[in-house]
Parts: C-alpha cells; structure tokens; sequence
C-alpha cells in the first residue's frame, strides 16, 4: 500500500528532536533527523552495533556533508516559493490592468488547487522512494516545479494557470515527504539536529522571497525568475550520491559502502555501515500497516493528531500566508499591503528558526494552548476590525491595531500549532506505524486545508472578510477545549513510557497521565495494545 513504511529505518541517532517544514500547513514537521522515522528511546539501551564515542556538536562548520546538506535544502525553498507566490500576485490579477484577468472564485482556485494536489505528493513518493530511490524521487519531485514556473511564464489563459498550480502542488507534496528523509539518511550525527531547523528556514525563506521580489516585478518577469530556484536545485542535485540505507535496502552494499565514504570524506566508515545495515534490517522485519493504527492506543493517538491537523488549518494560517497581501489592502495601517506582508514573512521566519528550542523549553501542551488561545483572540480582533470597517465605523486611526495583531498572530502560530503538532506526532506513535500515521495526517491536514484557502476568499467576497476571521476565532476557540480535554503533555519523558501511557491511560491530565502507570505492565507498542 502506498502508506507503507516498508522504506523507513530506524536510524541510530544521537540528535534530538528537530522539526521541519511541511505540506499543507505552512508549518513543520517532526522528525528524529530521518524523515518519520523511529526514536530512541532515552530509558533503556539501544543494541545499534559498535559503541560510539559522545558527539561534539560544538562545530558543524567544517562536516563534510554540510555542503550536500545545503544543496538539498534549497528544494524547500523552490517549492514554498510557489505558495508564497499568490499574496503579491493574486492583487495583480485581480486588478483593472492584469495581464491575465481573473475572477475572485478563480482567485480561489489558483490558491486551493496547489493545497489539493499536494496531497497526492505522499502517495506518489511513497512509492517512487522505494522503488527508484531517494535521488531519483527528488530529481522526479522538483520537475513539475519547473514546468509549472514555466507555464505561468507563457500561459495565457487561466486555465494554464490552473494547471500549473496543479503541478506546482504535486512537487510541494513530494519534496516534504522526500527531502527529510533523503537528509537525515545522509547527514553525520553531527549536524542530523540541525537539519529541521535549517529546512524550516529555507522554506520561510522561500515564502519571503516572493514577498519581497513580486511587488516590484511584471507577473511573468516573477515567475522567470522563480524557476531559477528549482531549476538551479535539478542542476546541482544530478551530482549528488544516492543514500547508503536505500543501497543497503536493495543489497548493493559495495555502492553503499563508496557512498558513505564520499559523504564523510574519510575512508574507514564500516562501523557506521554496520549500524546501518543493522537499522535496514530491523525495518524490514518491523512493517506496519493502516490496520496497526485502529488497535486501543493508536487510535486516541489518530484522534489527537487529526484533531491537530484540523486546528492547524482551521485556525486560519492558510489564509493568512496565501492572501496577505489582499489582507493588508483593506488595512488603513499607513504601510503598503506588500510592506506589511514581507514584514509578516520576515517575523515568520525568524520565530520557525527559534521555534525548535521553544518547544522543548516550554513543553508541548502549555505551548499548544498558548498558541491556540493566541489565534483565537489575533482572529477575532481582525475580524472585530474588518466588521467596523464594513459597518462604515470610522477606524482610520486605529489601522496599526489589525497590522500589529496579526503579526502577533503569526508568533502565536508559528512557535505553537505550526511546530508541536509534528512534535507530538513523532512521539505518541509505535515506531512501525509511524510513517503510516504521518502519511494520513498529511492528507487529512491538505485536505482541510484545501476547504480553508477556497472558501476563504468566498465568504470574504459574499459576507465579509470579518465573517471568515470570526469563523477562524471560532474554530480556534472550540480547540482550545480539544487541546485541553485530550492532548498530554509529553515534554521530558522517555518514549517507551508516552507509549505505555497512550496504550494504557484513559485520561489525559496536565502531565499526560499518572506517573504511576509507569509500574504497569507494558503492552506491545510494535504492533499496538
């Protein structure tokens, strides 16, 4: 089946818990540096083959895959740019002067058809990247990209529009699920940690990019130089190795072991090759399946997670990145509506490259209801403000209040319901029906995501942008209650006793259960209780 995790291994890791971009939330995804890969558990020992010696991260400078590393992120950045694109663009079009006029429901399509197809980007490289490998589904991945950038250079009807949106969609679908992988197979102990954070950055960057460029350049002009991101990633991507665990999988051991030493420039890699045939091994004894996920414990955990991935739409991110610009046009703030969007990008961006140390910090549940509890308010002063607006209430000198609430808003956003969801995801699941599990929320949060960017711009246009601010606050305000009745906490604590706990409990308390679950016995978390 496509969810299969028949393709993802248990990679030993010394790194923590890092947290990365991904599709259809405008937000990060956890990852133990391997993709959804399996965790060491901190309360017992790991038989993972030859002892290692204590990692220094103190300088990551001169690793050696440190460059490879940095070539395969700029994917991300390629891909985000397409969903950034719309927030300068989509004002132009709608214009009296547009080079390609278009209608406010079209308007909405060319933002939601990227959200939809992007849900098919996990299918497909579920499997292309056992089959072909990862190199082969990356290089696969970015190909629609630049088709799309072009089209969009020479199309001149919408419907070439749509199709490269289409497209567009696809790559971002693929490039999420592929890259983090790819990378957290590849990458030393050494940098694995700071692989999340780095790809989180690039694909902020990638949005501020299209922000900070679209305003001063022509609609075509914009996307001829948009494809010179993916294009520039194809070029140098042909010259990079596959990943040493895909060759191991399919028994070429030789290429693998060539491979590893090309990565880490060294010419002795057997330990590390063992430990890697070791994790290879276990995988493919170790297989879970969409059944795994309906036994007692893993289905609460499906039910916190969905219920996530639908908060983390619903609370409104997806309009407020895609339609900024259109946002801060009806805001009388005394700045220029692309102004205020690359002023929104730029905090984005900073906060998702702290975010990483603020989730450990803080711990997940209090984080996820400061965050929500920060939505549902940002939203519903907006919402307050656009209703006065349209009530013809005279709100001119107070036009900062909006711009300074929703850039407030994205803080809220992107430290809490943009981050823990993921973090929570690699933790409350077995390690075989981990990827199963990332692979459903993947589709399940694009498709709710996919509802909010298209009618966001129609109950704008038909009662008011208010009315869609409101029903954000509104939807965030009933997760606050969601969050607090089922989320746990599971800051600080060994994975094997989340699991226990998750297999066992029947409640949830501010510090997921009671400690002394711990004596009982433990249920089968490879194959659920």
């Amino acid at each position: 089946m496509p969810c299969s995790s028949r393709a993802v291994y248990s990679i030993p890791t010394d790194s923590a818990n890092t947290i990365i971009s991904h599709p259809a939330t405008s937000g990060t995804a956890l990852t133990n540096s391997t993709g959804f890969l399996p965790y060491r558990s901190t309360n017992r020992p790991q038989v993972m083959g030859p002892k290692r010696e204590p990692i220094d991260r103190s300088d990551t400078t001169h690793d050696p895959s440190s460059g490879v590393i940095g070539m395969g992120t700029l994917l991300m950045l390629s891909v985000a740019a397409s969903y950034g694109w719309t927030s300068p663009t989509l004002p132009l079009l709608l214009s009296d002067d547009s080079p390609l006029p278009i209608t406010p429901d079209e308007s909405s399509w060319i933002v939601s058809i990227l959200v939809l197809t992007s849900i098919a980007g996990p299918v497909a490289s579920a499997w292309l990247i056992d089959g072909f490998g990862r190199k082969i589904t990356l290089l696969i991945a970015v190909l629609p990209s630049i088709v799309g950038w072009i089209l969009i250079g020479v199309g001149e009807s919408v419907t070439v529009l749509y199709i490269s949106r289409a497209l567009s969609g696809i790559s971002y679908g693929m490039a999420y699920s592929s890259m983090p992988l790819y990378l957290g197979e590849i990458a030393s102990d050494r940098i694995r940690g700071s692989i999340g954070t780095l790809l989180t950055v690039m694909a902020k960057s990638g949005i501020l990019l299209e922000y900070v460029i679209g305003p001063y350049v022509d609609y075509r002009t914009l996307a001829w130089i948009s494809v010179a991101f993916p294009t520039t990633f194809f070029a140098l991507f042909l010259w990079l190795p596959e990943s040493p665990y895909y060759l191991l999988a399919k028994q070429r051991s030789e290429q693998a072991e060539k491979n590893l030493r090309w990565l880490r420039r060294a010419s002795d890699v057997q330990d590390e090759l063992r430990m890697m045939q070791a994790a290879v091994e276990r995988s493919q004894q170790n297989r879970g399946t969409f059944r795994d996920l309906l036994t007692r414990g893993n289905r609460r955990s499906l039910i916190i997670i969905l219920g996530l991935g639908a908060l983390q739409q619903l609370c409104g991110s997806q309009a407020v990145i895609a339609y900024s610009q259109q946002i801060f046009d009806q805001v009388n703030s005394g700045l220029k509506a692309h102004e205020s969007s690359i002023i929104m990008a730029v905090i984005q961006l900073v906060t998702a490259a702290l975010s990483s140390s603020i989730v450990d910090r803080v711990g997940r549940r209090p984080l996820l209801l400061i965050s929500t509890v920060g939505c549902a308010v940002g939203t519903f002063i907006v919402g307050l403000y656009f209703f006065l607006l349209q009530q013809e209430v005279d709100v001119e000198g107070v036009g900062w209040i909006p711009l300074a609430v929703i850039m407030i808003y994205i803080v809220f956003y992107t430290v809490g319901l943009a981050t823990v969801p993921f973090a929570i995801l690699g933790e409350i699941f077995p390690t075989n029906v981990k990827a199963v599990a990332a692979a459903i929320y993947t589709m399940f949060a694009g498709s709710v995501g996919f509802g909010v960017s298209k009618l966001y711009q129609l109950i704008s246009d038909e009662a008011g942008t208010y009315v869609s601010f409101w029903i954000f606050a509104a939807c965030s305000a009933a997760f606050v209650v969601f969050v607090f009745a089922l989320v746990p906490e599971t800051k600080g604590k060994p994975l094997d006793q989340i699991l226990i706990e998750m297999h066992t409990s029947t409640t949830r308390s501010l510090n997921c259960c009671s400690r002394s679950q711990k004596k009982k016995n433990k249920p089968d978390l490879q194959h659920g209780a």
